[in-house]
């Protein structure tokens, strides 16, 4: 009796292992990278809005390429957001004084999904931004996605500002689905 009483414990841990790593092969990272121009001579205090191109998702491709599909994607997460300046070298985000970025798509509405308040003067070229707890999923199922950047500024630019915008999203895709 002791054997198969073991026997079973053995067989549901061993189940659980099973689930639990097939959960974790349905979660992955997209990450997505465009660029941003702060225009020269941008008054202070004064709201600004700054749209990126539109950036191709490729999701369809990206979701076979981690053995899942779209109907089985459960959640899209944005997990990290960073602003790079590129150019003029030397230059910091000290001119901002908070700033937020929109997420959208052609048949989607705009919604907020990172932001950075109350910047400190002392920053440098590298601003990780506080992000939203929204899914995204489906803006990641859109074929096109688009990023706004808005804020305003607490100092005279005199120069173009270039920056990378990296965006890092989790995604968690239901894999047993599969099995059921």
């Amino acid at each position: 009796m002791k054997r198969v009483t073991g026997l079973f414990l053995l067989l549901i841990c061993l189940s659980l292992v099973s689930c639990n790593a097939i959960k974790k092969l349905g979660q992955f990272y997209i990450n997505y990278d465009t660029q941003a121009v702060f225009p020269a001579n941008i008054p202070i205090n004064v709201p600004l809005s700054i749209a990126s191109p539109s950036i191709a998702t490729n999701s369809q491709q990206v979701f076979k390429n981690n053995n899942t599909r779209e109907d089985l994607v459960q959640s899209v997460k944005l997990s990290q957001l960073t602003l790079n300046i590129t150019s003029p070298q030397g230059q910091t985000f000290s001119f901002l004084q908070n700033v937020s970025i929109y997420i959208s798509s052609d048949s989607l509405p705009e919604v907020e999904i990172a932001s950075k308040q109350n910047i400190p003067a002392n920053i440098g070229d590298t601003l990780v931004m506080d992000v939203t707890n929204v899914d995204l999923q489906a803006y990641i199922k859109a074929s096109q996605i688009k990023m706004r950047i808005a804020g305003t500024t607490d100092q005279l630019t005199t120069a173009n500002i270039y920056a990378n915008v990296n965006a890092r999203f989790f995604v968690q895709a239901n894999l047993l689905a599969v099995l059921e």
